[in-house]
């Protein structure tokens, strides 16, 4: 039994190393390829994210959640009127054995005009419950398309209504599936809880150049 322990510990301990190095090796080989990428398009590749304090300040409410909240790996891709700041994205909710981190790929959007507070998800069977218990969002009743595909919620429902003009709603109704969320000043571009795989930015960056243009155009 003795000579079982004394194998087992330092295996144990081998064991988490490993992993330790192999979480290293792949957080440094998905850099390089996002390096890499911004390279091949002319962009400039930065190890760190944008502040968090001028990430907090954009009034977008995911940047308010949680706690050790974390960018990393920036690529700055300039469209009309401004750039988009597309970057990794975390944060952390409980503690100890009951925290759980959550991560994203984002498409952060500077843009003029009046933006308000709304968040836009794609609609599921869980929302659609919660609607029948109370749980309201804003519908668009001229695009019942639209409010069949997604859930929008915002604090002034008259600013949110005056923001999603029949062109702007057309469009979510041709692109379902997008999780949205816009504060004056900006809006943010996701495609749920996940970092993307680095050979996946290239098409988010052409969709979130797209979607700028349409929306924001």
């Amino acid at each position: 039994m003795e000579n079982y322990s004394a194998y087992l510990i330092p295996g144990i301990v081998v064991f988490f190393g490993l992993i330790i190095v192999l979480a290293f090796y792949l957080d440094h080989r998905r850099r390089k390829a996002l390096e890499d990428l911004a390279a091949s398009m002319g962009l400039r590749y930065v190890k760190d994210g944008p502040d968090q304090y001028a990430l907090e300040g954009t009034g977008l409410e995911i940047f308010r959640l949680g706690h050790s909240r974390k960018a990393s790996s920036l690529i700055e891709v300039p469209v009309s009127g401004g750039n988009i700041s597309f970057f990794d994205y975390k944060y952390v909710t409980g503690s100890g054995k009951h925290s759980q981190t959550h991560n994203f790929t984002l498409a952060l959007i500077a843009c003029r005009g009046q933006v308000p507070h709304f968040e836009l998800k794609p609609e599921t069977l869980m929302y659609k419950i919660g609607e029948m218990i109370g749980f309201k969002d804003i519908d668009l009743p001229a695009f019942p398309g639209f409010s069949d595909k997604y859930r929008l919620t915002g604090p002034d429902e008259t600013a949110v209504h005056m923001f999603f003009t029949p062109s702007r709603a057309a469009w979510f109704e041709n692109n379902p599936g997008l999780r949205v969320q816009g504060a004056p000043g900006h809006m943010l571009l996701l495609k749920g809880e996940r970092r993307l795989p680095a050979d996946q930015w290239q098409g988010f960056i052409e969709e979130a150049k797209a979607f700028s243009q349409q929306i924001l155009g």
